[in-house]
């Protein structure tokens, strides 16, 4: 069951948030922003809303066929408003430091080869981790101003009040999403569900 209200957001490229929110995949893969503590990626939150930015999103790091999706995120940049209009759940985590693996997950995600290969390779000592999602689309989308604390280079973001996740709807039935991790996790060499 989703929360009522959160304060918790975490930042994603648009085009990335875009795919989540249109089913086109379920997975993301982090190794973490400059200014993560630690420097590296950890899993602070289950739930939280998708924050759609477009620092470092360039069309060239997305799949062609995914290029007509990239250009259609454009429309909603504003360097003063962020746009919540999901709420996602992590439901599984894997890490990996396979070359292989990244390879057999090319198709669960809307990134380019050369892009996905380079985030598992960027500080190699630390693995990237394989956050399944279960994304709801939220029936009152917010609209909030961004604060300075917002914009920094990390993944998550707290937002200075709650917002309401209210109703909203899965993305994909029950069905069509235990496929697609069943079939991810076929990609990862792990069990599929029964």
């Amino acid at each position: 069951m989703l929360p009522a209200w959160s304060t918790i957001g975490f930042k994603e490229w648009a085009v990335t948030v875009a795919a989540l929110e249109k089913g086109e995949q379920v997975v993301l893969l982090r190794k973490g922003g400059i200014r993560e503590d630690g420097k590296h990626f950890k899993i602070e939150h289950e739930g939280f809303f998708l924050y759609p930015t477009y620092d470092h999103q360039k069309q060239e790091l997305v799949k062609p066929d995914f290029h007509e999706l990239y250009d259609s995120t454009l429309i909603d940049e504003d360097p003063d408003l962020v746009h919540l209009s999901s709420y996602a759940e992590v439901t599984e985590v894997f890490e990996t430091s396979d070359d292989a693996i990244i390879e057999s997950l090319s198709d669960h995600h809307i990134w380019t080869q050369e892009y996905t290969e380079k985030r598992l390779h960027w500080k190699p000592r630390h693995p990237l981790t394989v956050m399944v999602l279960r994304v709801h689309t939220l029936e009152q989308p917010q609209a909030l101003p961004v604060m300075e604390s917002y914009v920094i280079c990390k993944s998550w973001v707290e937002f200075v009040e709650e917002y309401p996740v209210g109703v909203s709807t899965p993305v994909l039935n029950d069905r069509r999403f235990d496929r697609k991790v069943d079939d991810l996790k076929s990609a990862l060499g792990q069990t599929a569900s029964a």
